[in-house]
């Protein structure tokens, strides 16, 4: 099933008392980062965002939030997987229901819904959440009480309440579209206190709903004291990776083996002398994210992949950022920087279809890929047009 994340980020930031989602004062936009995870992830999909159309001031700066136009080319230049950015209703329930019509002539798919405003979700909650949904349907992230809770009627103590059956409720919250659909439309029907979260309005039609215990940091920013966490969880650290591979041409052309760099097919009748596809582009990538993140080397896994038949080097790439996700939860991938050298074949004309193939397999906006190529006056063996050879260079923070 098809898995599409809805961002709800309309809020009006009264309580904070500056637009907390898109300002920059306390470093990077926290929009920035509650979408990153969302575009790392390789369980999502699609991302929709709601923003508000409204501009909010700062009440320190006197400075107001960009248009809702400005505030839409910022994300989507930024996250390739955000299809559409929708405006926001008066109230969540209303912003929500705005994007379930946008998509609700799909077909069937899974909606993870998450607050703009929960920038620490981990990539590995997000999976481990998704996948619970495969099996129950309804999920909703939380954690449960660790103080001692009780309930209060003016004033007083009325009831002291089981911590252990207290479930502090974030996002994301999960269901699938008819379920959603169907929420809404019987909702119309009644008249009831508007839900104030997805778990509330499924309630409405009896719906079971199942509890995800998520890291107790994925916590929502409402107050400007909330920033220092923030902060202090943003301050993460740089790594430095370098891969390099290289391939030499068969002696004889296999149509059914064309030369393939960075995902993409050459029309030059040249084939790699390679038990894959001879991706050298991939395959420096991939060393280059594994040595990043302290991991050995492409061939512990690809060797064996290939005996098993799958030669796709897209494939070695999906198992190099499982392993480095499963290392470091917050991996991202920050900057790549790939050189290659050979006579032939011609990869001015393919430039741009290497850069975009590689940003979206691995889930990075196509600026932060740099590719360049030279014939090194043919003093190397790929030079003289033997083979090609690629160093890759990455940048990712943990």
């Amino acid at each position: 099933m098809r898995n599409i994340a809805i961002i709800l980020a309309a809020g009006n930031s009264v309580r904070c008392g500056f637009d907390k989602l898109f300002t920059n004062k306390f470093g990077e936009p926290v929009i920035f980062q509650t979408c990153r995870t969302f575009q790392q992830c390789d369980k999502i999909d699609e991302i929709l965002v709601i923003i508000s159309t409204k501009k909010i001031v700062d009440s320190e700066t006197n400075l107001g939030r960009h248009s809702f136009e400005e505030n839409a080319i910022l994300l989507q230049k930024q996250f390739p997987k955000i299809s559409k950015i929708l405006p926001g209703g008066t109230q969540r329930f209303f912003s929500l229901k705005n994007a379930i019509e946008y998509i609700k002539k799909k077909v069937n798919c899974r909606i993870i819904v998450h607050n703009g405003a929960n920038p620490n979700l981990t990539n590995s909650d997000l999976k481990a959440g998704i996948a619970l949904a495969e099996k129950q349907k309804n999920i909703i992230f939380g954690f449960f009480a660790k103080d001692s809770i009780k309930q209060v009627h003016k004033g007083k103590v009325v009831k002291i309440l089981n911590r252990d059956e207290i479930f502090q409720t974030q996002t994301p919250q999960i269901s699938d579209l008819k379920t959603f659909i169907k929420a809404f439309e019987a909702f119309d029907r009644k008249d009831k206190n508007i839900p104030r979260d997805e778990a509330e309005l499924l309630k409405t039609i009896d719906e079971k709903i199942f509890v995800y215990e998520c890291y107790p940091n994925n916590q929502k920013v409402t107050f400007p004291q909330d920033f220092s966490s923030f902060k202090e969880d943003s301050n993460r650290s740089f790594r430095i990776g370098v891969g390099e591979d290289s391939h030499r041409f068969a002696v004889k052309y296999d149509s059914h083996k064309p030369v393939i760099l960075g995902g993409i097919t050459f029309p030059q009748q040249i084939s790699f002398h390679a038990n894959s596809d001879g991706d050298v582009i991939l395959h420096a990538l991939c060393n280059a994210i594994l040595s990043a993140v302290g991991e050995k080397t492409l061939d512990t896994f690809a060797a064996n992949m290939c005996q098993k038949g799958i030669t796709n080097s897209q494939k070695y790439i999906e198992k190099a950022l499982e392993t480095a996700q499963k290392k470091f939860s917050n991996f991202e991938i920050q900057n790549v920087i790939c050189s290659l050298e050979c006579k032939t074949p011609h990869l001015s004309p393919m430039h741009e279809n290497i850069v975009n193939h590689c940003a979206k397999i691995l889930s990075i906006s196509k600026d932060k890929i740099g590719l360049t190529y030279t014939s090194g006056e043919g003093l190397s063996d790929a030079g003289k047009g033997l083979g090609i050879q690629c160093l890759v260079e990455i940048l990712i923070t943990i």
